[in-house]
């Protein structure tokens, strides 16, 4: 296969070859080579050291050879005795050889002669070999040692280029494709591959020049037509390398020619000890490049040689060096002399970049967005962009990629900054006359900054329904007599729902209650205040964490304080005439609260903040949805919740299994839903069983509802949403279309039809409230069957289930929405629109003031069959007639004729068509505003879409509970719950029938492998509280523990039990110390973490908890292990005297409690 490829931009976008002016230095010119074999009407380039192989300029600039190349063979003399040695002699000698697809030189030795042929064998220093005759080609002698070995293209042979050219690699790509965006840096010079220097003063001249080369170049080259070479980035380091503070001291080998480093604080989850989530954490770092392969040959001495402020002599913005304890990585100093080299428009990128040194640019020119630099290497190798040719680093993607290459990035751990066009060409010259300005760059302003916990849109949240949370956390330290050691304030955001979950609590010195959170929701985002939080905090949140993107902010400055959140959270809400409109019910608690909520409203306030810097902060808090926490971890007088801490969710595979998916968990076993938001539900209710017994029943009668003769009613409600999109981030994207930031902003210049995707997601939104609403509505048959509070409550008008009949129908009115869909366009109906409708008012009156004056003048002429006619673009003539022509008045003006006929313009007609043409524009200007102005009345009402879209997953998730029954192997049956402690001594009790294991099953074990077991703790006076497990390996020992916890999970959440029979008192929580397992790089032992999980059993366990131990004490040695287990069994069951499973080998435990009536 050939390796002739063109190193221009993909056909994609080879029409915007101008924008390599703008981050190119005039091309030095190339003396022309006299001394050649082969003398021809195109002259060749000089003879140079060999470059990298492909067929662009040299990009690098390496000194010439010190010794004079020896005078090549002239052409066309035939060797002889007296003029040159003989063709054997050339054997072993030095050679330059010149390829003219290339444009440059090739070294080599010659390796042998083949007489017979005529032709030398050449061994060039990449390794390659090709046979010549050195008469028909353009050679140099030389005797010094060669260059850097570099790869070389092939030269092509004349069957190649046809079967290329018929091939049309990109042709018709390149063709189809417009381009528009013809930029910046007038007055610098395009470089051409003909080595062609275009000197332009404007905009419009550079790109009519530049596109009539381009074409010129794509019929005259089969060259051009081709895809350009592809940097074998696969071998590159860039933003995949971490330098650790310290690194250097502990041995870390330095960076070496070509990389250019930037101290990146340790990522979670990093072989690296440090207590500490530091800024940047897990962030790519944007300047750690360190380029191999052919990406180094090309662009590592130049980035080695011209950016060494980034290395040696970096500092911030602010002129502070690294070892400053100020020193801000995401920024940079930029020298003035380095300033001073650069054009308009590299000037603007490298303001934008030293500002947002820690985020990739995407840099928006005309109709695509261009990487420049350090962040090409990043889009070659984590996009597979192609560089485009050049000395400077630099690729891009049309803007219709926009959102598919930001949800690339962001996912991979990349900040991404959009910088979009705010000024057309056309908009920058008359800024320029008006001004007196001479800037040639159009404006550019930063619309949105994107992360993984920011994204909004995008392709994995079409595919994931899990919910990304960016998550804000500061703490206040408690008096050292309190039981607790630390007030700890969280808000937890979901960005593409726009749901706020604030709150506060007291935690202790292991942060259980945090280490919960985190478990449960996994944020990939933290805000924190910098060299604020304990240690103990940051090592849960380094531990209970996979990989988040950490953001440090500057405490009161950034990371707002109690009072200036309240202050900010106001303003949000001010109407335009000043006054504060109502606070969420939410915020409103919060604030009112005092110093009771300083710490929750302090982590909404740096949550806040860091929603600003990424242009989000408008967009969500107006039609926020604000969520308390769980009152259990509150820490509320009343207990609502089940608490499942870290180690019981994932010791339990409640979530998540080992390996952090979801296959095996209870969840996937539970897991019927067919909406999306109804999957997130879920979750929440499996990591917070319910412990309030009415709600419990309530449910239970709910699932029974859809069984027996209502199965049928929920299938039809499930075949009625399995099409539906996720409507909890559809309206969240267009609430947040009222406000003016991002992209979405009138002021970014867009060629993709945005407003056309906005169409279509607001008619997804209705249509889907629609379907919504009548599967919902459909469920009210069961009504009259079913007992269900729930239900009922769920099902009514008014109560659960909105009123929106009314509004859909207006919506429905406003309207065509299949019209809408086809066309791209909304034609509102009367009554939509006042603007649209006094336009259309004003039109039809003068429409009929025209028929009017054409009644009277056929009157004043006395001839009926005068008319009105357009003609092209004038319209409403009056055609009169030959027979009437003497009739009409002086002041009628001739404006056509045809045979018979004259047309005529009056005055009045004229006065007419001008009121006309103004109320027709008015009319369009309303049409252009109509989409944003119905989807502003749509968001009136978020509330009540928001309690539909709520309505409708609690009723798929009781559905999916009452299927998931049918799944269980054996039987289901409904728990029988009893008040914590109802029993005939107020003792709790559990009691099972037959109890089977939710998720595994026989198919998989194979047959006759589980055998169902019936369980019975506590209840009464002689009942054992607790059991004492013995027995084989593989017994089966852990997996009973497993089934007895996740039985009572689901029987707290309402669900069916696979057992016989099944009665349970109320379970607080649940403790689980299961397996031999680590946490290394928390610097924890496998004993460590037995103990650490036990003490938290011993501490917080009540009688109404329920304890599964694990073979505790394997993590030492046999004696202190069993010491260990009889302690904490004693103490668990003689005066916590809470219900308990306790697994072990240590058989003389059983012996010792034979006869202990508790076990």
């Amino acid at each position: 296969m050939s390796r002739r490829l063109s190193n221009g931009r993909s056909p994609l976008v080879r029409k915007q070859s101008q924008i390599t002016a703008f981050f190119s230095t005039p091309p030095s010119s190339n003396p022309k080579s006299k001394l050649s074999s082969n003398p021809s009407s195109d002259p060749s380039p000089s003879p140079s050291p060999s470059t990298s192989k492909t067929n662009k300029k040299p990009l690098l600039a390496i000194p010439p050879p010190s010794k004079t190349p020896s005078p090549p063979i002239k052409p066309k003399t035939p060797p002889s005795a007296e003029t040159e040695p003989p063709q054997s002699d050339f054997v072993g000698r030095r050679i330059k050889v010149y390829w003219p697809l290339d444009k440059t030189w090739y070294t080599g030795q010659v390796k042998s002669y083949d007489a017979e042929c005529n032709k030398h064998s050449i061994q060039y220093d990449d390794g390659e070999e090709e046979s010549i005759e050195i008469e028909k080609e353009k050679v140099e002698w030389i005797e010094e040692e060669p260059p850097k070995k570099l790869r070389r293209l092939r030269k092509l042979s004349e069957k190649v280029e046809i079967e290329q050219e018929k091939s049309g690699s990109g042709e018709c790509e390149l063709d189809c494709v417009d381009d528009d965006s013809s930029d910046e840096d007038w007055g610098k010079n395009v470089e051409k591959e003909s080595s062609e220097e275009v000197d332009l003063e404007d905009e419009e001249e550079l790109e009519e020049v530049v596109a009539v080369n381009s074409r010129k170049e794509r019929t005259t080259s089969s060259q051009s037509a081709g895809k350009r070479k592809k940097i074998d980035v696969g071998k590159m380091g860039c933003a995949k390398k971490f330098k650790f503070e310290g690194d250097e001291e502990k041995g870390t080998p330095k960076a070496t020619k070509g990389f250019v480093g930037v101290k990146m604080s340790p990522g979670i989850g990093s072989n690296n000890q440090s207590e500490t989530l530091s800024k940047g954490s897990n962030a790519k770092a944007m300047t750690d490049n360190n380029l191999t392969g052919e990406a180094a040959e090309r662009f590592g001495n130049r980035e080695a040689e011209k950016f060494k402020f980034l290395r040696e002599g970096r500092k911030d913005a602010k002129g502070r060096r690294p070892d400053h304890v100020n020193y801000d990585p995401r920024t940079l100093y930029l020298p003035p002399d380095f300033l001073k080299s650069l054009s308009g428009g590299q000037r603007q990128w490298w303001e934008f970049k030293s500002q947002h040194l820690d985020k990739v640019l995407f840099f928006k020119m005309g109709k695509f967005y261009e990487l420049f630099e350090m962040d090409a290497h990043i889009g070659a190798r984590e996009l597979d962009l192609q560089y485009m040719k050049g000395e400077q680093p630099h690729c891009g993607f049309p803007e219709k990629n926009l959102s598919l290459n930001v949800d690339k990035l962001a996912r991979k751990g990349y900040r991404v900054l959009v910088v979009e066009q705010t000024e057309t060409p056309e908009q920058l010259e008359i800024r320029r006359k008006e001004m007196g300005s001479k800037v040639k760059v159009v404006k550019r302003e930063i619309c949105a900054v994107v992360t993984k916990g920011t994204l909004t849109d995008g392709e994995s949240l079409l595919t994931n329904p899990d919910a990304s949370y960016l998550m804000s956390i500061t703490e206040t330290p408690l008096e050292k007599d309190r039981e607790k050691d630390t007030l700890i304030g969280i808000c937890l955001v979901d960005v593409s729902t726009g749901k706020f979950v604030v709150g506060q609590f007291e935690d202790d010195t292991d942060r259980h209650w945090l280490c919960s959170i985190l478990s449960e929701l996994r944020p990939v985002e933290i805000i924190k205040p910098s060299n604020t939080l304990k240690p103990e905090t940051e090592k849960a949140l380094r531990n209970n964490t996979r990989e988040p993107l950490v953001n440090e902010l500057v405490p009161s400055l950034e990371f707002w304080d109690a009072e200036k959140t309240i202050e900010e959270v106001k303003m949000y809400y001010c109407s335009p005439d000043g006054e504060s409109d109502a606070l969420p019910p939410v915020l409103t608690d919060l604030v009112r609260s005092g110093n009771n909520s300083s710490c929750a409203l302090s982590s909404l306030g740096g949550c806040l903040f860091y929603l600003r810097q990424a242009f989000l902060d408008e967009k969500l808090i107006k039609c926020a949805e604000f969520v308390l926490l769980p009152c259990g971890v509150l820490g509320g007088s009343i207990q609502k919740y089940m608490i499942l801490d870290s180690a019981a969710l994932e010791n339990l595979e409640v979530l998540e299994n080992m390996s952090g998916g979801s296959s095996g968990t209870l969840f996937a076993q539970l897991d019927h839903c067919v909406t999306p938001f109804g999957k997130r539900l879920l979750k929440r209710w499996l990591a917070r069983p319910l412990y309030d017994r009415k709600t419990i029943l309530e449910r239970q009668d709910a699932i029974a509802s859809f069984k027996g003769v209502g199965l049928s009613t929920a299938l039809d409600f499930r075949k009625a949403l399995s099409s539906l999109a996720d409507m909890e981030r559809l309206l969240a994207r267009l609430f947040a279309i009222c406000e003016g930031n991002g992209s979405s902003a009138k002021r970014a210049i867009l060629y993709e039809d945005a407003s056309k995707k906005q169409l279509l997601e607001f008619i997804s939104a209705l249509r889907g409230c629609q379907l919504m609403l009548k599967a919902c509505s459909s469920l009210t048959s069961l009504l009259s069957l079913a007992e269900s509070t729930l239900l009922h409550d769920l099902l009514t008008p008014g109560r659960g289930l909105p009123e929106m009949s009314d509004v859909l129908d207006h919506f429905k009115d406003a309207f065509d929405w299949s019209q809408a869909e086809s066309t791209g366009r909304i034609i509102p109906r009367e009554g939509c629109d006042v603007d649209y409708d006094t336009a259309c008012n004003t039109i039809k009156d003068i429409k009929s003031n025209l028929t009017k004056y054409l009644k009277e003048q056929r009157k004043l002429i006395g001839d009926s069959s005068i008319d009105y006619v357009n003609v092209g673009k004038d319209t409403y003539l009056l055609e009169v007639p030959e027979s009437s022509r003497e009739s009409v008045p002086r002041n009628y003006e001739l404006q056509s004729s045809k045979k018979g006929y004259f047309r005529y313009w009056t005055p009045k007609i004229k006065e007419l068509l001008q009121e006309l043409s103004r109320a027709e524009e008015e009319k369009e200007n309303s049409m252009k505003g109509i989409l944003h102005r119905l989807i502003q009345q749509f968001s009136e009402n978020h509330c009540t879409w928001r309690q539909l879209v709520s309505v409708t997953a609690e009723l798929d998730v009781l559905i999916s509970l009452a299927i998931a029954g049918d799944y269980y192997e054996g039987p289901a049956c409904r728990p029988i719950i009893n008040e914590a402690g109802d029993s005939t001594d107020g003792a709790p009790s559990l009691y099972a029938k037959s109890l089977g294991h939710p998720i595994l099953r026989s198919d998989s074990l194979g047959k006759g492998s589980f055998v169902p077991n019936n369980v019975k703790i506590g209840g009464g006076a002689g009942d054992a509280s607790f059991i004492l497990l013995t027995g084989p390996n593989m017994g089966g020992k852990s997996t009973l523990l497993r089934q007895v916890c996740m039985a009572v999970i689901l029987a707290q959440i309402g669900a069916d039990v696979p057992a016989e029979r099944f009665d349970l008192s109320l379970v607080d929580r649940i403790f689980v110390r299961m397996g031999a397992r680590d946490h290394i790089m928390a610097g924890h032992s496998t004993f460590l973490v037995e103990l650490t999980e036990t003490a938290s059993m011993l501490s917080a366990a009540t009688r109404n908890s329920l304890v599964a131990l694990d073979e505790l004490g394997r993590g030492t040695s046999t004696s202190d292990g069993q010491a260990i287990a009889a302690s904490v069994l004693e103490y668990l069951v003689r005066n916590v005297q809470c219900r308990g499973l306790f697994s072990t080998h240590y058989h003389r435990l059983a012996v010792d409690y034979e006869k202990d009536t508790k076990v």
